[in-house]
């Protein structure tokens, strides 16, 4: 009886701790998206009411005064090449790594670990100088190439843990079948990682699109700015006006909002891919 009732208590708590938890993650949401339909002057005297009158005109005034077609134009193309790149990379780099044996496997595990552990803020400054001597600085192919680099460790290592969950007789039935090492993984283990890469993919967009540090860092021209960066040149140039601010972060939100909603199951089978190993 005492360890039903314990049991109970401990429920309690943890529906209380994640009930609390949902809130703070959730109000703030929306609090941007019922500010985005508001004026000033309801966003800062009833912050979480409904709007008295529905302004849309925020969301359509945001997009044409701030120029978002170009930010969604350069944030999209960086975020799709640099999904092609990691997912062309991180797969069969994670395939290996999971089952082939090879001189240096681990080794080379460890690295792109380590690169993983790496904070973005330690190594900006090398990376400018570096993009800068290549002529790769306020281009939107240089900053592909930072987020990719930054991205994969991450990728290669989630890949890794997918395939080791695929079974290796299924690669050597393939063998037996008369494929080779390409056609098995393309073919066979591929497919059988789908999880993984759903995650790999979102993980990868939401890095990518969500960035802020990178284009602040690495452009300079405002043609070139992503939707963070674009975003808070918006809000500079609309400090006072909050209604127009939140309809342009709501604008901001919503791919990634969609994304994930979309992929929301894939995501989670991905990310625990290789838990039990």
């Amino acid at each position: 009886m005492r360890q039903l009732i314990a049991g109970g208590k401990s429920q309690v708590l943890l529906l209380m701790f994640l009930t609390i938890s949902l809130m703070v993650i959730i109000m703030p949401i929306l609090w941007v998206v019922l500010g985005s339909f508001k004026t000033t002057f309801e966003i800062a005297n009833h912050p979480f009411s409904l709007p008295s009158t529905w302004k849309f005109d925020n969301l359509r005034e945001a997009w044409e005064l701030g120029n978002f077609k170009t930010y969604f134009i350069n944030s999209a193309f960086i975020t799709g090449i640099g999904m092609l790149i990691v997912f062309l990379t991180a797969c069969p780099a994670g395939y290996a790594f999971a089952q082939i044996s090879f001189p240096g496997n681990k080794l080379l595990l460890y690295l792109f670990i380590f690169g993983w552990s790496l904070p973005v803020q330690a190594i900006i400054i090398p990376v400018f100088f570096q993009l800068k001597s290549l002529g790769l600085v306020n281009t939107l192919t240089g900053i592909t190439l930072v987020s990719v680099g930054m991205a994969l460790p991450f990728s290669v290592f989630l890949m890794r843990n997918t395939f080791k969950d695929v079974p290796k007789e299924l690669r050597e039935s393939a063998y037996v079948d008369g494929a080779g090492e390409w056609r098995a993984f393309l073919y066979i283990m591929l497919p059988m990682a789908k999880p993984g890469i759903v995650a790999l993919m979102v993980f990868t967009f939401m890095n990518i699109w969500n960035d802020f540090l990178l284009p602040l860092v690495l452009l300079i021209s405002e043609d070139k700015y992503t939707i963070p960066l674009g975003l808070l040149s918006f809000q500079g140039n609309n400090g006072s006006n909050y209604g127009l601010i939140f309809g342009g972060t709501l604008i901001s939100m919503i791919p990634s909002i969609v994304v994930y909603l979309i992929f929301q199951r894939q995501f989670v089978e991905g990310m625990s891919a290789g838990s039990n190993k």
